[in-house]
């Protein structure tokens, strides 16, 4: 796997899982680099992650990251396993001076530091922190209400960086709350505060240190960061995610570039014409010059989770793309059943630059919130789901796409549920 752009200079921000993001750039040079990497990924609280869109009034998700996130409410074990392996990899590209900022909350948090303290070893835990989000209970069980998360930090050597003549207190009631982020708001459900940002970087680094963020959300470490004259590396999964912090830190004058991992041709996804993936590593120019060189131009039909938006400045009909996609059910998606929906193609028309969605409802269905979990059982309404899904449509009236940027060569466009297509000028 190699990453597309290949070569970066200063920061970077990078869509796609974050363990092969990190993989990727321990082989390009980087471990072994970073001064501080900050983890904030999901809590598994069953929550699902998403973002209201205002022009829909709607809570706009990533298909596979909301049955992610109902599988492992699940199946804790999964979440578990999955989270220690990314822990592993951001321990190689710590430094010797280097530290970890885990932040989580109280469901898993004592298995998380279980898990921490055998990566790192328990003599490397420096401390615990307890932010208060919020002035009142948010979530309540009978009497027992939560308004604190927990930051656990660890240093991966003895020789871990250090404040002369400063100590912080172990309870933060003043670095900021979910509920007063005002003009910082970006109506991206995680969103950290900046001075929760602030405090983290004054103590475990200096300016010039290069931090990592490799649940990147709304952004904020990233932007924080730049203000604050420190180096950032940062990745998500999510589209989201990278199309709010890529707006956010056009605020900043500065035009991020995103970049994605690929992979080369591989002949064990293809199946007669059908090529399917097996991993969520994007389908790209790379694997498509390989399969028309295997099949000599005839009919083909990709079924891969993403695609990167250079394909659409492909001309050949031969070749049929499609995402595979969660299906949803009645029953919800607790065991994940997988389906192919075609992908929606660009095209310039008399109004200007289009999307084609060959099934409009089913593409809506798609991204939005299906349902939600309440204790053990995923609530879906079929009706009310369905009559959410007209609405939208409605709303949209065919202008699928929110906004276009204009490069030397291409437009960049990016729909309403954050993916990116590109189209020759």
């Amino acid at each position: 796997m190699k990453f597309q752009p290949e070569v970066f200079e200063g920061n970077g921000l990078f869509y796609g899982d974050n363990l092969y993001v990190i993989q990727g750039l321990m082989n390009i040079g980087y471990k072994e680099k970073f001064d501080m990497i900050y983890f904030d990924g999901p809590f598994n609280s069953g929550w699902i992650f998403s973002v209201f869109n205002k022009k829909l009034n709607e809570h706009i998700i990533d298909p596979w990251n909301e049955a992610a996130t109902i599988q492992n409410f699940y199946h804790s074990d999964i979440y578990r396993s999955n989270y220690k392996k990314r822990i592993e990899a951001a321990k190689e590209l710590l430094n010797e001076n280097g530290i970890l900022v885990f932040h989580t909350s109280q469901k898993e948090g004592h298995y998380l530091k279980v898990i921490l303290d055998e990566v790192f070893g328990s003599n490397h835990f420096l401390g615990e922190v307890i932010w208060k989000f919020a002035d009142a209970p948010v979530y309540k069980k009978a009497q027992w209400g939560l308004n604190h998360e927990s930051l656990f930090f660890y240093s991966k050597t003895d020789k871990y960086f250090k404040k002369k003549d400063v100590s912080y207190s172990s309870v933060w009631d003043d670095v900021g709350k979910y509920e007063y982020l005002g003009k910082e708001d970006t109506f991206y459900a995680t969103q950290k505060p900046e001075k929760l940002m602030e405090r983290i970087l004054q103590m475990t680094t200096d300016e010039g240190a290069l931090v990592g963020d490799f649940y990147c959300g709304s952004g904020t470490l990233s932007f924080t960061a730049e203000k604050m004259k420190r180096r950032w590396i940062a990745s998500d999964n999510s589209r989201l995610a990278i199309q709010t912090t890529v707006s956010r830190m056009s605020t900043l004058g500065i035009d991020v570039t995103v970049h994605q991992l690929v992979e080369d041709f591989n002949k064990t996804y293809l199946r007669g014409n059908e090529y399917t993936k097996k991993t969520k590593v994007p389908f790209s120019l790379n694997e498509f010059q390989g399969l028309k060189e295997e099949l000599n131009n005839s009919s083909v039909i990709v079924n891969a989770y993403e695609y990167t938006p250079e394909i659409d400045l492909l001309e050949n009909e031969s070749f049929t793309f499609q995402l595979i996609m969660p299906s949803v059910t009645p029953n919800g998606i607790k065991d994940i059943v997988k389906t192919s929906i075609p992908r929606p193609r660009p095209m310039l028309t008399e109004d200007g630059y289009q999307l084609v969605v060959t099934n409009p409802l089913n593409w809506i269905l798609h991204h939005i919130v299906h349902g939600q979990i309440e204790e053990d059982h995923y609530i879906l309404d079929s009706d009310s789901l369905q009559q959410r899904v007209n609405d939208i449509y409605l709303k949209i009236s065919a202008n699928w796409i929110d906004y276009i940027k204009e490069y030397d060569a291409y437009y960049l466009l990016i729909d309403v549920f954050g993916y990116f297509y590109k189209v020759p000028k």
